[in-house]
């Protein structure tokens, strides 16, 4: 993931480094998962590390769509700790250089959809973004799906269709008030995990597994190798009760 910057308009320079700005204010911390980097990379940052040539009408689709992801992120997951997008990024183009600037656009206009279909706004509230960025609800997906291979990516059209149709298949189950998925009764957001997903906890959490080479999307790679193989659902359970976050499922 480098190169010189493509023909970039100075406004969406400004642009996202607005938006940087209000994320950097709403989470100082800006966590990413890079074990040689403390911080996630910022949008600008992001669009100064990729090769994009001459392409303008990518080049814009790119950023544009970068950053209303990104602001859909900290609107819909005000409490999201990890912010890394690098393999996003270059999925984005790639795909963008091979199908155009219409796809790339319509690929993180999906993104950004899904931020607000299931984020704290919603009768679905969930508290983090994670599963979906780090690739825990694609490896599920594949791993169920008989037709499924791994050929279809965690970012790629196909998926990204089927959870804007999962979102709408909870809010049916959270209306008829679910086991797994009930109707919430206070403001607290939805857990419907065996272990704890409060802030401190899920740091703690999500680091560990980082170390242990136990996710499934190291999207803070800009060339990580998506694995749907293994466990993850599995292995982050186990590494929960391994450092004490083990705790009865709460909806």
């Amino acid at each position: 993931m480098s190169g010189a910057l493509g023909p970039l308009d100075t406004a969406l320079v400004a642009q996202l480094r607005e938006a940087d700005a209000r994320i950097d204010a709403h989470c100082p911390a800006r966590h990413g998962l890079s074990p040689t980097r403390g911080r996630a990379r910022t949008l600008v940052e992001l669009t100064e590390l990729l090769s994009v040539e001459d392409d303008a009408a990518l080049v814009a689709a790119f950023a544009e769509g970068m950053r209303a992801l990104a602001l859909a992120q900290l609107e819909s997951f005000p409490e999201n700790l990890f912010w890394d997008l690098d393999f996003i990024a270059a999925e984005v183009l790639r795909q963008g250089r091979r199908e155009g600037a219409v796809h790339a656009a319509e690929l993180l206009a999906r993104m950004a959809e899904l931020q607000r279909l299931y984020g704290r706004d919603t009768v679905i509230a969930f508290r983090y973004v994670h599963d979906f960025s780090y690739g825990y609800d694609w490896a599920k997906w594949v791993a169920r799906e008989p037709d499924q291979d791994g050929s279809v990516g965690p970012f790629d059209l196909e998926f990204l269709v089927y959870m804007q149709r999962r979102a709408h298949e909870l809010v049916e189950l959270i209306a008829a008030d679910d086991a797994k998925y009930p109707q919430l009764r206070d403001a607290a957001a939805r857990n419907p995990f065996p272990f704890s997903r409060e802030p401190d906890d899920e740091l703690r959490l999500m680091q560990s597994l980082a170390r242990r080479g136990e996710i499934p999307v190291e999207v803070w790679r800009a060339d990580a190798k998506p694995d749907w193989r293994r466990d993850w659902a599995g292995l982050r359970v186990a590494e929960a009760e391994r450092l004490g976050l083990a705790i009865e499922p709460a909806n």
